[in-house]
């Protein structure tokens, strides 16, 4: 039974009539199609055919898996399912999904709408097995099991890896499964489950005694003063802020040795091997090529009167106490911490501080990880 006349004075000529258990709604594009329920409600939401969905194309088709409902309008779809409610696919989202088996395959139904409020354009939909993220310069991608819970607890895109610039591929004998971000890579499984490798560009590179600069003689382009020394411009600044919180809390911490050339550390190498011999100067140098120093990632403080310097007693000096309890909220790890020698390969260095960024060295200390090694799942390198 009707409840309102013929209105016809909708967007491009179309025309409806409300029904008591939903409306028919028709436009020269498209004919005329009945919305009704949950997918009509969503549709209304959405603001019916001035929203980006326009007029509904087919009537609503209730033959899928798992009870799941889908009706079709011009610029997208609605999905409804007992145990995701309504929500709308679209775009290069709903394109990628489809190429994943839709509702059929691992992802699932959609259990929100899009979200297009992330960094660099991007946006995100949720579904029961993942996410599927877009990006203007990497197009759609899915993320979801293990190496999408590992991407997750890392900060999503606001970690080192960044976007996903591929979908997870698995091969082999045994079988192994990777997946390609724009800051590296997520494998599985490994001797630690799932690790992490970041490109050699990225905030979280990761370099020890088995995994050195690449290329071994890099110099990286963006660097700046901060201080008396150079770091990488995002770590700099970040650096800075960390110097101002501590001078705001009535503690002066000064610059030590920041960015080192492959050729300093030749020197600086060989001259603790002629001091103290190989087997110990491995334990408080790297070597050329292995030195954290070269990412422009690192920085080694103090106090200005020179107390405890590069010594572990720094720990207990202001500097020492501040940085070992606010670093992280700037961005930064004590990276060789105390008694982690066996996956670092390193003695403590407490004035040792390494950029990884705010998200990731949050994520650090809330989960009490002490080393990279352990953060991204990687092995223990202590040594060559």
């Amino acid at each position: 039974m009707a409840i309102t006349p013929l209105r016809c004075n909708l967007r491009q000529g179309g025309c409806y009539r409300s029904y008591r258990n939903g409306s028919i709604y028709w436009s020269t594009a498209t004919g005329a199609h009945m919305t009704v329920g949950a997918i009509a409600g969503r549709w209304a939401s959405l603001n019916w055919e001035r929203g980006f969905l326009g007029y509904p194309t087919t009537d609503e088709n209730c033959t899928l898996v798992n009870s799941g409902c889908v009706q079709k309008f011009q610029g997208g779809r609605i999905y409804w399912q007992p145990n995701t409610g309504a929500n709308p696919i679209a775009g290069g989202i709903g394109f990628h999904w489809d190429q994943t088996a839709a509702e059929r395959g691992p992802l699932g139904y959609p259990i929100s709408g899009e979200n297009c409020a992330l960094v660099a354009g991007g946006c995100v939909q949720n579904f029961q097995g993942g996410y599927v993220y877009w990006q203007p310069s990497i197009g759609s991608h899915a993320v979801h099991g293990a190496l999408g819970a590992k991407w997750v607890q890392m900060g999503y895109e606001l970690s080192p890896l960044g976007y996903p610039v591929s979908d997870e591929s698995c091969g082999g004998t045994p079988l192994s499964c990777s997946q390609y971000f724009q800051g590296g890579t997520i494998t599985w499984p490994t001797f630690a489950g799932v690790s992490v490798t970041p490109s050699p560009s990225s905030t979280g590179v990761v370099v020890n005694k088995r995994r050195p600069n690449s290329p071994m003689n890099q110099t990286p382009p963006d660097l700046v003063w901060v201080g008396s020394q150079l770091m990488r411009s995002e770590a700099a600044w970040q650096f800075s802020q960390l110097v101002s919180g501590a001078s705001a809390a009535g503690v002066p911490v000064t610059t030590v040795s920041g960015f080192r050339s492959y050729d300093t550390q030749v020197g600086l190498y060989n001259s603790y091997v002629s001091q103290y011999g190989r087997a110990v100067a491995d334990t408080i140098s790297a070597r050329p090529g292995f030195s954290e120093h070269q990412t422009g990632l690192v920085m080694d403080v103090g106090n200005p009167n020179g107390a405890c310097s590069l010594q572990a007693c720094f720990e207990n000096t202001p500097a020492g106490e501040f940085v070992r309890n606010h670093a992280w909220q700037y961005g930064f790890i004590i990276r060789y911490t105390w008694a982690n020698d066996w996956a670092t390969g390193y003695t403590y260095e407490p004035w040792h501080l390494r950029y990884i960024g705010v998200r990731t060295a949050t994520d650090m200390h809330n989960r009490g990880y002490q080393t990279l090694e352990q953060h991204f799942g990687l092995a223990a390198a202590p040594t060559y």
